[in-house]
């Protein structure tokens, strides 16, 4: 693969439809629209990966590389994504509060949220023996420029602990809550000994990019098949 080549990594939420109060319900994609998605990616010769392979070995990338990744970790991943992605022989990496699994979206729900459930340990297992991986989105979904120093650090290496420690592999990504990073917190992450973190700035990756700040593209509800292909093509040709 080429310093030219592209990387496309999506981003999704929820897979399910909205319930009645969702305040965000572009979160959402329902699914049937995730398995057409998975359908157009493998129909147009796309070939998936880790972010882990995306970012340790570029030169060993396919022509068309993918990574698919979930912010958050809700229960509905294990309901309506693993069984999807086994079928399309894709994987996928979780970026999970590990403070939240077995428990509900707090801090959605303190913001005025519907409350969904989140992954548990059992859960997550059963996605891990299927190929998926996981990586950490902090104990509890703050923003982590708001925070002091210290605290910041706990969020990023106690979550970090929390899943090798229960897992039983090391956890080696990581994504932003809120996309609220600075060079101060990426540096925090660096110390931590992860090797990748995802931003939630929308563009294609390229092999070269920040292992720490890579950009995504951030997939909604109303992604129907040509708009979906359409921010595919659009972010790909926007960085060759």
């Amino acid at each position: 693969m080429s310093r030219e080549s592209t990387i496309p990594i999506l981003l999704y939420h929820k897979i399910g439809d909205p319930p009645r109060g969702a305040r965000g319900p572009g979160h959402y994609v329902s699914p049937g629209l995730f398995r057409r998605h998975l359908s157009y990616l493998r129909r147009c010769g796309y070939q998936c990966v880790s972010l882990l392979d995306m970012t340790r070995a570029p030169s060993a990338l396919p022509a068309r590389p993918v990574v698919i990744t979930f912010d958050d970790g809700y229960r509905c991943l294990h309901e309506h994504a693993l069984s999807a992605l086994v079928e399309h022989g894709f994987t996928a990496t979780i970026f999970v509060v590990a403070g939240g699994v077995g428990r509900a979206n707090y801090w959605e729900v303190t913001a005025g949220e519907v409350e969904e459930p989140m992954l548990g340990w059992e859960e997550i297992g059963e996605m891990q023996r299927a190929g998926l991986a996981f990586g950490s989105h902090t104990l509890n979904h703050p923003h982590l420029t708001a925070l002091p120093t210290a605290e910041a650090k706990r969020e990023i290496t106690d979550s970090k602990k929390l899943l090798e420690d229960t897992l039983g592999e090391p956890c080696r990504s990581f994504a932003y809550p809120y996309g609220d990073w600075n060079r101060a917190v990426r540096e925090l992450v660096a110390e931590a000994g992860y090797e990748a973190a995802c931003t939630t700035v929308r563009a294609a990756a390229r092999p070269g990019d920040d292992p720490l700040a890579l950009p995504r593209l951030n997939i909604r509800r109303y992604n129907v098949t040509p708009r979906f292909a359409h921010k595919l093509w659009r972010a790909e040709r926007a960085r060759r």
